[in-house]
């Protein structure tokens, strides 16, 4: 089984990518706390390889802020002889204020800022652990959204990815 952990910057593009990756044969569930993945890989391994590939999109919505449980998530599943990946998806701060500017939303840290570029420094301080134990990190400052496909069917594609669309 494949078990892809996707996290990253609020606004950096982690929902268009699990998209992306839902397009090429993963099956893609957003915002799992860490301490929920072990029991989810379970379940995928009993499910007769209908969930052989799996996208979990784990970030700062997903817990309080310690990340730790989701790489001792990833090691324990490695040990088990999973295939078990972290994709870390950024942007530089001017970018994600632009992209929260336009959607008008609110970023998960405005309730402890007392700015939008205070949230999103306070989370890249909160989620440099898991960047630095990234094994692939894609910035999407500068990527259209046809170049973040292009870069995941590059890093995650397989023979058996579908590559119309």
């Amino acid at each position: 089984m494949e078990i892809l952990i996707i996290s990253g910057l609020s606004g950096a593009g982690k929902s268009s990518a699990a998209t992306y990756l839902e397009d090429m044969g993963y099956y893609t569930v957003d915002n799992v706390p860490a301490d929920i993945i072990l029991k989810f890989a379970e379940f995928c391994a009993q499910s007769d390889g209908r969930y052989d590939r799996v996208a979990l999109v784990s970030d700062i919505r997903s817990g309080n802020g310690n990340f730790q449980g989701i790489l001792d998530a990833m090691e324990r599943l490695k040990q088990g002889g999973d295939i078990c990946r972290l994709l870390f998806v950024t942007a530089d701060l001017e970018t994600i204020i632009k992209r929260y500017k336009e959607t008008r939303r609110r970023h998960p840290l405005m309730q402890q800022a007392d700015s939008l570029e205070k949230a999103v420094r306070t989370e890249q301080e909160m989620m440099e652990p898991l960047r630095q134990r990234a094994d692939v990190v894609i910035d999407t400052t500068h990527l259209s959204t046809a170049q973040l496909r292009g870069e995941l069917l590059r890093h995650f594609g397989s023979d058996t990815t579908e590559k119309g669309g």
